[in-house]
């Protein structure tokens, strides 16, 4: 950093205040669209799910004023409503996903934008405005200190933070003085560490739900004058000093308005970590080859963010199996394209699919960490009862900007997402309400219509 008055954190700030629903293209709009879609499904599957009743029987307790809407609870307080959307949203495993930060955007910066949207009485075009505004600074913040960062720390957590108060910043109106404050308290707020995993232990939830509430609060208290950090990304004791475990990319905040990264998310078809869905993609198609014969061997060459994060061997639950390469590729092999049914705590201990995941082998390949984080491949290597050698190699999985889900296939996967928690005509007008979301003048109306037909799953 060369010239003294450049700052990634200044960056961030000066974008977020200058950006116009104008200025982003088409097609990053439609994007955001189909994400809008695709975050509502998961969340309102997550809040039908039993894993969120902690939120909504601390929420029940805390109560508030009534100022924003949250799925299967009512109108609570802004901080509230994004906290319990944001954590119904994570919940499934199925929310989108950036490659390069290895995060989760839509989920706190969706959950921040709906519930200070209708905290301030804003429109649909504004809370696609303000999402885009959170994307951009949370998946640089993210790509900036990937991979190494992930390796300790769920980066969805610790850069979402910032996303979701620059979403709410621009919801609240905020200028750059006040978004520059709202970052730096941002970066005060940002956690979340691994280690629930070997636990299999719901801190996820719990990661994302904070992201998004505490990204409203941060903004507010900017609003009111709250000052806080100018140089919390690059300062001497900022988020970087303290969070990267490698060189910083400081290019990334350079190219505002010329690369869209809320354009380039990740759709995730399988309700399981998206680290095992190349695995998944590939295991279908040895599937397919292998055309009802038995499998002799079955050899799984992988990255090692995926082996580190997903290498759960033998499994107990279903949360744990979602973090499993092993299982999810046994589950395929024996039972075709994997639903939230394959990661019940019966399906994940049935005899079958342990004794063919336990002859899983699991490799850490060079050739395939060297594509990460630009492509997350896998590739299956399989030899058949009967002697053939079969092979399956997926560079791009399904829901990936090279091979992205369309409007039919986000909708035909939250029509499944859904299914038995909204009757069918609720899900045609909240599909169509997305479609159409910037002419829309009341985004809280869809959670409206979900909470007047919601039923629960528990």
């Amino acid at each position: 950093m060369t010239n003294q008055t450049w700052s990634p954190s200044k960056a961030c700030a000066d974008f977020v205040a200058d950006l116009q629903y104008a200025d982003i293209p088409a097609a990053v709009i439609d994007t955001m669209k189909r994400d809008t879609l695709d975050w509502i499904g998961c969340a309102v599957g997550g809040a039908a799910d039993r894993s969120s009743q902690p939120i909504k029987a601390v929420a029940d307790v805390l109560g508030g004023n009534s100022q924003a809407t949250s799925i299967d609870c009512g109108r609570r307080n802004v901080v509230l409503a994004a906290m319990s959307n944001a954590y119904f949203g994570h919940i499934l495993e199925m929310d989108d996903v950036d490659r390069d930060s290895i995060s989760h955007p839509a989920t706190p910066n969706l959950a921040a934008a709906f519930a200070a949207a209708e905290f301030a009485g804003k429109q649909g075009k504004d809370v696609l405005l303000a999402a885009v505004c959170g994307f951009e600074i949370m998946l640089r913040i993210g790509a900036a200190i990937t991979p190494a960062h992930y390796k300790i720390f769920h980066t969805t957590a610790t850069t979402g933070v910032f996303g979701a108060a620059m979403a709410a910043g621009k919801l609240l109106d905020l200028d750059a003085i006040q978004l520059n404050w709202a970052l730096g308290n941002a970066g005060t707020m940002s956690a979340g560490l691994w280690q629930f995993l070997p636990d299999g232990g719901m801190s996820k939830f719990l990661h994302t739900g904070a992201a998004a509430g505490n990204g409203i609060l941060v903004a507010m208290l900017a609003k009111n004058g709250f000052s806080g950090a100018t140089h919390i990304l690059e300062g001497k004791q900022g988020f970087f000093a303290g969070y990267a475990r490698q060189e910083v990319c400081y290019d990334l905040f350079k190219d505002f308005g010329e690369k869209w990264r809320a354009g380039l998310i990740s759709f995730k078809p399988y309700p399981c970590c998206r680290h095992t869905h190349s695995a998944i993609d590939a295991a279908l198609d040895i599937r397919r080859q292998a055309a009802g014969r038995g499998l002799k061997t079955i050899r799984l060459l992988t990255y090692t963010t995926a082996n580190t994060v997903a290498g759960t061997r033998s499994p107990a639950t279903g949360r744990q199996a979602k973090f499993s390469l092993a299982y999810c590729v046994a589950s395929t092999l024996l039972r075709g394209v994997p639903t939230e049914t394959s990661f019940s705590d019966q399906s994940v201990n049935e005899a079958d699919v342990k004794a063919l995941e336990h002859r899983i082998e699991v490799v850490e390949d060079t050739e395939i960490n060297a594509c990460v984080p630009r492509n997350w491949p896998c590739r299956i290597e399989a030899v058949t009862a009967d002697g053939q050698e079969l092979h399956a190699q997926i560079w791009n999985p399904t829901g990936d900007p090279e091979n992205t889900l369309s409007w039919d296939g986000v909708a035909l996967k939250f029509q499944t997402m859904t299914d038995g928690i909204i009757p069918a005509n609720v899900q045609d007008e909240i599909i169509e309400l997305c479609k159409h979301f910037d002419v829309l003048d009341k985004p809280s109306l869809i959670f409206e219509k979900i909470n007047t037909s919601f039923t629960r799953k528990y």
